[in-house]
């Protein structure tokens, strides 16, 4: 036998064994790379999981941190169109989204219902009054002005809001103390330069050494529900019991920021509006507590009216 013959047997033989490793280490690759990517997507379908149910958690967190009010609701009927008038405020600790608005015509011969969607973004203690422009009209058909009407708003969330017809409520009781009544939160006070006035401050620390102008927001809750006019009569009065001093706001009108002379101030029914005293500076009771009231003087339907509302203590630094 040739060298050559003898060399191609001996290679012949070990080839095979060569080609068995090489197909065990591929395959051992093979498997080795399916494990891994197999490992990998495991890895990552529990990490969405995770993050879904973290999210999830925080949703319901939120939707449960949601608490939303919705008061002093009034229904005016024109045509088909059931327009409602009302006060939302956030009282929770988170921002809420308001996306839809239900009414419902409770009349029991045909009870219909409809909504509307809506756009109303409420951070934690805000207070939003939809009314005017802002008012909301869903469409009813064959709807009716003497028909009762129930409504609720839905949040982003998935929470329900009802819309609570708070002011018949609200005007009985203000039969006892009168038709106005006024909204405390929203209390605030301007420091006023050259007629101008300066950005709100909600504060019942007020500076008595600058020209001051207070805004309050009145609403009219007459039971006969008639248009109340105040006059330039009225005014924002502070009583200092320990220096045994006072001082005077007179009713004024703003535009924007510019403080104008008063003429009249029209409180209609049911509607929030704002109304402004001032501006003055009260230097002399600075440094003390003062009791403050607010004088109203006017006309409610052809009759004279007059109403005080004691509300607040302030306080006039130095």
């Amino acid at each position: 036998m040739t060298r050559d013959l003898w060399f191609r047997k001996i290679w012949r033989g070990r080839s095979r064994g060569i080609s068995t490793v090489l197909g065990t280490v591929f395959l051992t690759l093979v498997i080795f790379a399916i494990s891994t990517n197999v490992f990998i997507w495991t890895l990552s379908r529990n990490a969405d999981y995770t993050q879904a149910v973290k999210e999830e958690n925080q949703n319901y967190a939120d939707r449960q941190s949601e608490s939303v009010i919705a008061y002093n609701a009034n229904y005016t009927v024109s045509g088909d169109e059931v327009t409602l008038k009302v006060t939302v405020r956030n009282t929770g600790s988170v921002a809420v989204h308001i996306i839809n608005l239900w009414i419902f015509d409770t009349d029991t011969s045909n009870q219909r219902y409809a909504n509307k969607s809506c756009d109303i973004s409420l951070s934690p203690g805000q207070i939003r009054y939809l009314r005017g422009e802002e008012s909301l009209a869903v469409t009813i058909p064959e709807v009716n002005a003497s028909h009762l009407f129930v409504s609720w708003f839905v949040t982003a969330r998935g929470n329900t809001i009802s819309v609570e017809d708070a002011t018949v409520l609200l005007a009985e009781i203000a039969q006892g103390i009168g038709s106005i009544s006024m909204d405390f939160p929203t209390f605030r006070y301007y420091v006023v330069t050259g007629g101008t006035l300066g950005p709100a401050q909600y504060s019942f620390n007020i500076p008595a050494k600058e020209y001051t102008i207070f805004g309050v927001y009145l609403t009219n809750l007459d039971p006969r529900r008639q248009n109340i006019n105040i006059s330039r009569y009225s005014c924002f009065w502070l009583s200092v019991p320990p220096k045994n001093a006072m001082a005077y706001w007179d009713i004024v009108k703003v535009e924007g920021e510019t403080v104008l002379p008063f003429e009249f101030q029209i409180l209609e029914y049911g509607t929030p509006t704002l109304v402004y005293f001032g501006p003055t500076m009260a230097q002399q009771i600075a440094g003390s507590q003062a009791a403050a009231n607010i004088l109203l003087y006017g006309t409610i339907g052809d009759e004279d009216y007059g109403q005080n509302i004691p509300f607040i203590s302030l306080y006039l630094s130095g």
